[in-house]
């Protein structure tokens, strides 16, 4: 139980049936090297859209990709 002001919320865990990954993706590609978040953010899209209509599709209730 958390309470936040007035609010009390109780926190759970978080069920195995959901996975967060994130991670670092770095490149000595001098080209990509310079692309703007827009870009990455755009490749990341693209990603997460394959992954929605492919053979894997099924196991993802949703997917969520954040350029920083």
């Amino acid at each position: 139980m958390c309470k936040t002001g007035d609010v009390e919320v109780t926190i759970m865990a978080i069920s195995t049936n959901h996975t967060s990954i994130s991670g670092i993706l770095m490149t000595r590609n001098i080209i990509m090297a310079n692309w703007s978040s827009s870009m990455w953010q755009s490749v990341m899209n693209r990603a997460i859209r394959l992954l929605a209509s492919g053979p894997f599709a099924s196991h993802f209730f949703s997917a969520a990709g954040i350029i920083n």
